[in-house]
């Protein structure tokens, strides 16, 4: 794997000395805010569309469709963007217009619910629909 995608994963551990006022206990954290979508996330989006690629269930006609309000909607963005891969993105009301600006700079199609689904009374139910009827018509 090359360019951008090749990046993620490899962030930095952070030794956190002296926790809590003790020096003899070893505690690291692990910095996923350093992926280049800037969460761990990203981590599956990318094996996802690679263990999909490399089965041959997707390709480059392929359109991605996924319910996402947020840090895994970016991941996947960015990694249909490198693959050259269409996105759909199905957002809600909720959704923060910065994630839906980083996914759209990526070339994601943002489809966004304003409507809870009436019978589950639900923004994610009305987004499962809607991904289901993306689905249908692709």
């Amino acid at each position: 794997m090359n360019g951008i995608l090749s990046l993620i994963g490899h962030t930095p551990l952070l030794k956190l000395e002296r926790f809590l006022g003790h020096e003899h206990i070893n505690l690291y954290a692990k910095l996923e805010l350093l992926n280049p979508g800037g969460s761990i996330k990203d981590r599956p989006a990318v094996h996802m569309l690679m263990e999909a690629w490399r089965a041959g269930e997707i390709d480059q006609g392929t359109t991605i469709i996924e319910s996402s309000s947020g840090n895994l909607g970016i991941g996947l963005a960015q990694a249909c963007a490198y693959l050259g891969l269409k996105f759909i993105c199905v957002a809600d009301t909720r959704t923060t217009q910065v994630n839906c600006r980083i996914m759209q700079a990526y070339g994601a199609i943002l489809d966004l619910v304003t409507e809870p689904d009436p019978e589950a009374g639900t923004l994610l139910a009305a987004r499962i629909k809607r991904v289901q009827q993306l689905l249908e018509a692709v």
